[in-house]
């Protein structure tokens, strides 16, 4: 509008048109002071929220940072039994040129070298035979040796050293195949690596549907998920974990569904997880939310609003942590008072009036949970963080960020399956790949 315009308006008109500015100015007043105040805010870190790891910055190591830690005992590698014995004697002396190849020679010492000779494929051909017998006339066919089947082009070793370095070592199949050439002088196309990894994979499938009818039996149960990416599309990458078990699945859901698919009508005494809703749908007696979660969700109230609550909440946490670590050394009285304190000492903190923003939400979000904060303090098996199922996803999300993602539903599958079981061997102390190869199967004859 202008001046003209307005030297035409009544005074009515203009006072309606002030105080139309008036609120106008008012209004992006709170807007700039609420975005100054968001300026003022810390920034959301995986110290301070569960804002994931992968998201946060490191800080560059100072200069001479390194090396073994403070207090660390040195080793040398001990002597191992040598294979071959090369004996080191001077046979002509280099001032007058004197043989003395016959002379006493005596021992000075020795030098030690481990080395790996070079390895080569062998390439073994069963040939069958068969011959009537003379008696009944009969005539009778050789069968050839496990491992060497007409079908088979690879052997076992090789295709569980193909399925161990692609699965756990992130070798892409473009990358193995250069390895393969390079240090054994192997020529395998792409195709046939993703085939042997499968036909690996189809025999390990049952061991991984016997660890997951094991964790449906366990009374504490633990899971967690990661986004996983196949085929082109966002999936999700589920893991269920017990003391001794961890079974992966992957699947194009991040729903309860999966939980209920994978635990069918199992019901654990515990479920230890994270606050994504899905998790909480899972059966189980109890839930045992993540305390680590909130520890770094209340130091984000801490340094956002200098929250006396949230401060107050995060050592009633770390102090429940503290007892349930010192159960075995308390009598039972003790440990039954302490118990009634804390939880005591929660519904205080839950009852107080708050006006910060951050710590108003948490608030909120205990007393939802309430039940679930300190189920492990009532059963001694129960851990009070779920970090067993986020570690049991660190070697996948490594591979995917490696890998890009699975090219096929086929591939993720085979992926899950030998993850569930490297992940339980190594709970089990078992050697991975000795397992890998005994469930593939042994070796192929190399000899007749």
């Amino acid at each position: 509008m202008e001046g003209t315009d307005l030297e035409q308006l009544d005074k009515g008109e203009l006072i309606a048109i002030i105080l139309e500015l008036r609120e106008t100015v008012a209004r992006l007043n709170q807007r700039v002071s609420e975005l100054e105040k968001e300026l003022d805010q810390p920034v959301k870190t995986p110290e301070n929220s569960s804002v994931p790891p992968a998201s946060g910055r490191k800080p560059n190591k100072k200069a001479g940072q390194g090396g073994a830690q403070k207090g660390h005992v040195g080793r040398s590698r001990k002597r191992a039994k040598p294979d071959v014995i090369i004996e080191c004697k001077p046979e002509q002396c280099p001032d007058c040129g004197t043989d003395l190849s016959e002379q006493d020679h005596h021992y000075l010492g020795r030098s030690q070298v481990i080395e790996i000779p070079p390895v080569e494929p062998v390439v073994v051909e069963a040939e069958r035979y068969g011959c009537r017998c003379p008696e009944c006339g009969r005539y009778h066919k050789a069968d050839y040796p496990s491992g060497l089947e007409p079908e088979r082009v690879f052997g076992r070793r090789l295709e569980t050293m193909v399925t161990y370095l692609h699965q756990l070592h992130h070798l892409s199949y473009g990358r193995l195949q250069t390895v393969l050439a390079m240090l054994f002088g192997l020529t395998i196309s792409i195709g046939a690596l993703t085939n042997l990894v499968k036909r690996s994979a189809d025999r390990l499938k049952p061991t991984a549907e016997a660890i997951r009818d094991e964790i449906r039996q366990a009374q504490v149960v633990g899971s967690d998920e990661t986004g996983a990416r196949v085929n082109g599309q966002n999936q999700w990458q589920w893991v269920f974990v017990t003391d001794d078990a961890t079974y992966h699945v992957i699947s194009d859901s991040r729903g309860s569904g999966v939980i209920e698919q994978v635990m069918g009508d199992a019901v654990p005494l515990v479920w230890v997880r994270d606050l994504w809703s899905a998790q909480g749908k899972a059966q189980a007696t109890f839930h045992q939310i993540c305390h680590a979660h909130q520890l770094r969700d209340l130091q984000f109230v801490i340094e956002a609003e200098n929250s006396a609550w949230a401060h107050h909440f995060q050592s009633l946490l770390r102090r429940s942590q503290r007892l349930h670590k010192l159960r075995p050394d308390l009598p039972a009285h003790h440990f039954k008072r302490a118990i009634a304190q804390i939880e005591a000492d929660c519904d205080h903190l839950l009852a107080q009036s708050l006006t910060g923003t951050e710590a108003l939400r948490l608030q909120r979000r205990y007393l939802k949970h309430r039940t679930s904060l300190f189920v492990f303090l009532h059963h001694p098996q129960v851990p009070f963080d779920n970090n067993a199922a986020e570690r049991a996803l660190r070697n996948s999300v490594i591979h995917r960020k490696v890998s890009g993602g699975f090219r096929s539903q086929a591939g993720a599958d085979a992926h899950a399956i030998v993850a569930s079981i490297s992940d339980t061997a190594r709970k089990r102390q078992q050697d991975v790949f000795s397992v890998l190869q005994s469930l593939i199967g042994p070796p192929s004859p190399t000899s007749a």
